[in-house]
């Protein structure tokens, strides 16, 4: 492992509960609430597959009561035959459960409100009537053999003694786990960690944390609650969705096998590849220092960087591009130095002497400084034609 050794030492190690953390990928469904986002039937059957090789526990497809298509779409992504858990999403209320058992997914994730002023101003229902549709609704969904998550939307802005029986009285109707919602993105890890163990602690049930990158924290909380034992996690390739958008799959995933070494089951070659795919069906650019998939991420101009990272990769990489399917990339420009020039120079085929790699490398400063970007290998491959003529007149 090329990660901080502080991550396992036993003073940091023992505040860990870990409850075999599992993925609840909600791309499909809040991933597609990002405003302009449609994706196709066959973009969502794509995107499903590429979630279930990467070995996604559960795939929230969409909200069936939505629209006929959406219903068809959770369907037919139901009839893949996958290795992952198959969700609808559904308001408390019955024609929306309904749509998603017409789906024949096997789960359900059935969502209501709890903070006082979703109630107030949202729902305009009293805590009463909240808690007979919410307990309602999963004792419905449970007659009909789903597997149930209830979703407290907006949890992280409703008193604890409320949210602490509505998980309770979640549980006794029979939902197989209570979803967290972090809905504004409000949470700090130091709170998240708190909520979330409170919860599992006083109401005894199986939690999942789902979190918004409002404050840029999203990975962050979910990540704290998985550590005080949240058993599930919910994620968007690319961290899409609304506002600021989710907790990003990749981060994630990449966070819980390199930065806590936690042995789980994600294939993590194929994570590029999703990325991309993602990126290219949502129309969403994937900002080139986006951790984990970015195109900086695995870039290098710097002299110095570039020097260590022909060495020996790990002096400036933690894991290596090709784990999850990409590349490396050394870029010519201001901040390059000789040794990545010269790299550069033999990958392209050009042989050249010390003296004219001098020359090429002060050239290439000087065009970069000028231009205010990078060269291209055609560029530099022309820098250095030009310097290896001089050196035939010369002769």
């Amino acid at each position: 492992m090329f990660v901080s050794l502080y991550n396992f030492v036993d003073e940091v190690r023992s505040q860990f509960n870990f409850n075999n953390p599992k993925i609840n990928d909600t791309t499909l469904r809040d991933g597609e609430q990002t405003p302009g986002v449609v994706f196709t039937m066959e973009e969502k059957i794509e995107i499903a597959r590429l979630l279930d090789e990467i070995g996604v526990q559960q795939i929230e497809a969409g909200t069936p009561a939505l629209s006929p298509h959406e219903e068809e779409a959770v369907r037919a992504i139901a009839k893949e035959g996958l290795n992952a858990s198959i969700m609808g999403w559904a308001r408390a209320v019955k024609n929306d459960i309904d749509a998603v058992i017409r789906t024949d997914a096997d789960a359900i994730a059935i969502s209501i409100a709890t903070s006082d002023i979703h109630l107030q101003y949202k729902l305009r229902k009293t805590r009463e009537e909240v808690l007979e549709m919410a307990t309602s609704s999963v004792e419905y969904a449970k007659e009909h053999g789903l597997y149930v998550s209830l979703n407290a939307e907006d949890a992280s802005r409703t008193d604890f003694p409320f949210l602490k029986e509505f998980s309770i009285k979640g549980r006794e109707a029979g939902a197989d786990r209570i979803r967290i919602c972090d809905t504004l993105g409000v949470l700090i890890p130091m709170s998240c960690r708190y909520l979330v163990k409170k919860i599992i602690d006083e109401a005894k049930v199986s939690v999942e944390i789902h979190t918004h990158n409002d404050y840029s924290l999203a990975v962050a909380n979910a990540l704290a609650a998985i550590e005080v034992g949240a058993e599930w996690v919910s994620t968007t390739v690319n961290g899409i969705g609304e506002r600021a958008g989710n907790s990003s799959l990749e981060a994630v995933i990449m966070s819980l096998l390199k930065l806590y070494n936690l042995d789980l089951p994600f294939k993590i070659s194929k994570i590029y590849e999703l990325s991309r795919y993602v990126e290219k069906v949502s129309g969403l650019p994937v900002s080139k220092n986006t951790p984990i998939v970015g195109e900086h991420m695995f870039t290098h101009e710097s002299g110095i960087h570039v020097d260590g990272v022909l060495k020996f990769p790990y002096t400036y990489e933690s894991f290596l591009p090709d784990e999850i399917g990409a590349s490396r990339k050394i870029v010519i420009g201001k901040h390059s130095g000789k040794h990545a020039v010269w790299d550069k120079l033999r990958e392209l085929g050009i042989e050249v002497s010390k003296e004219e790699l001098h020359k090429i490398v002060a050239k290439v400063k000087e065009i970069a400084i000028r231009r205010k970007s990078a060269l291209t290998d055609e560029e530099l491959k022309q820098i250095a034609e030009e310097v290896l003529n001089d050196r035939e007149n010369d002769s």
